[in-house]
């Protein structure tokens, strides 16, 4: 092969190379490197991406923290899960992140996960991700509202009459959707097992549709 042609075909692959590990500009990997510079964790949370921060972690280093990893490019969709021995035990994290995109900017839907001792509490974060970095998102701006009789099957039961649920947002990996999970506070769940009553059968899973246009979350 002459020079001329065997140096471009280098500089062809070395582009390609570098287009390949350069992080996506509206991707969850570049969106979730952007929330960890930022982020200043509540003295009670034991994520791992709490416990990178206060240990000043570097990105190579948050990353070694999560032994199983999936990245889907194609997707913008990211599942992370790790584990630490901290001062209270063992502590399991899941990270979930997908970028839902508007133009020339994607809203990030961070979700962290961390259980200790069988329980388990959870974080989820909005934030708009461009060119020039990330700015945080109000839920009630990119979420149409939800209320606790959305995710009954049924009548409501004694042990969660007055009871306030928590919300869970899951990103979904394929298509533009958003699981959306209640969550039982644990007294109430307490109750609710020792009345008999199945949680799984008496509340849902919902799901909403991202909508590019309103740039929200909607039924």
């Amino acid at each position: 092969m002459p020079r001329a042609a065997l140096s471009f075909l280098l500089l062809t692959l070395a582009g390609f190379a570098s287009a390949q590990t350069s992080p996506d500009p509206l991707g969850p990997l570049r969106g979730v490197q952007l929330f960890l510079a930022a982020f200043q964790p509540p003295a009670a949370e034991g994520s791992l991406l709490a416990t990178a921060r206060r240990e000043a972690l570097d990105w190579t280093a948050t990353q070694n923290l999560f032994a199983a990893q999936v990245t889907d490019g194609p997707n913008r969709f990211l599942d992370w899960r790790g584990s630490a021995v901290t001062g209270g035990g063992l502590v399991f994290t899941t990270l979930r992140a997908a970028t839902y995109p508007q133009g020339s900017r994607a809203l990030l839907v961070l979700n962290r996960e961390w259980c200790r001792a069988g329980t388990c509490q959870q974080r989820t974060t909005f934030g708009w991700l461009d060119a020039r970095g990330l700015k945080a998102a109000a839920e009630a701006d990119v979420i149409q509202v939800i209320r606790d009789a959305d995710f009954l099957t049924g009548a409501v039961p004694a042990c969660l009459r007055g009871v306030t649920l928590g919300v869970q947002y899951v990103p979904s990996r394929q298509g533009p959707t958003l699981a959306i999970l209640p969550v039982v506070p644990d007294a109430a769940r307490r109750a609710c097992e020792a009345a008999g009553v199945n949680l799984t059968a008496t509340l849902r899973t919902l799901r909403m549709a991202w909508v590019a246009g309103a740039g929200k979350f909607r039924w």
